[in-house]
């Protein structure tokens, strides 16, 4: 009767070492499984706060095109407004003249409207010789003229570069006139028509250049 006791109670051990390599085994599939999916949340793992990203943005900036038509707007006192020759078509507005014109005192003032072309000769007023206006004026004396306005300004054409405008007056047979720089012409009508020179002479520094009515 012992013996069969004996030999009932040998098998408890292996059944508990089964059940420990079960147990065992079961751990560490755990465990392997356990840091696959990388361990306890938050554990060994440092907080770190995002990276804030700042993006500036950009401008892009174009230039218009210019175009052919922009405008400009130029603020002009006029008295005169004078047309330049047909084939520029260009339109010149003088600006307004103020000049001081010298004028016989007691003497009634009038005006004319008229324009005046320069003989293509003109006599030194040193030795009375004829010159060219090429050889006194150079290129300026082609297409130059010489026009009174109705409303007591002049413009001479002759004085391309210097002062080219200015005021006049006529006071019986004499015609005073003043440039825009207060430097007076000195004229002299040779033949009137009804208040309108038809001829007459101009002295330019040291040349006496002839007008006549165009």
């Amino acid at each position: 009767m012992a013996g069969k006791h004996s030999q009932k109670g040998s098998n408890a051990p292996l059944i508990i070492l089964i059940i420990v390599a079960v147990v065992v085994v079961a751990a560490v599939v755990a465990g392997v499984f356990f840091l696959m999916n990388g361990g306890i949340p938050g554990f060994g793992n440092q907080e770190q706060s995002p990276t804030q990203v700042i993006t500036t943005p950009t401008t892009a900036i174009s230039a218009s095109p210019s175009t052919d038509n922009q405008s400009a707007t130029t603020s002009q006192n006029t008295e005169a407004a004078t047309t330049a020759p047909a084939e520029t078509g260009v339109s010149r507005v003088e600006t307004q003249i103020d000049v001081q014109v010298p004028t016989d005192e007691g003497v009634p003032v009038s005006y004319f409207n008229a324009t005046y072309i320069p003989s293509l000769t003109a006599k030194d007023v040193h030795t009375g010789e004829e010159v060219s206006l090429r050889e006194a004026f150079g290129s300026n004396y082609a297409n130059s003229t010489l026009t009174f306005n109705s409303d007591g300004t002049f413009r001479d054409t002759l004085t391309a570069g210097e002062a080219d405008s200015g005021a006049y007056v006529v006071q019986g047979e004499k015609i005073h006139a003043t440039y825009t720089n207060d430097k007076n012409m000195k004229i002299e009508v040779t033949e009137w028509d009804n208040g309108t020179p038809v001829s007459f002479q101009v002295i330019y520094g040291d040349c006496i250049v002839y007008f006549g009515k165009n």
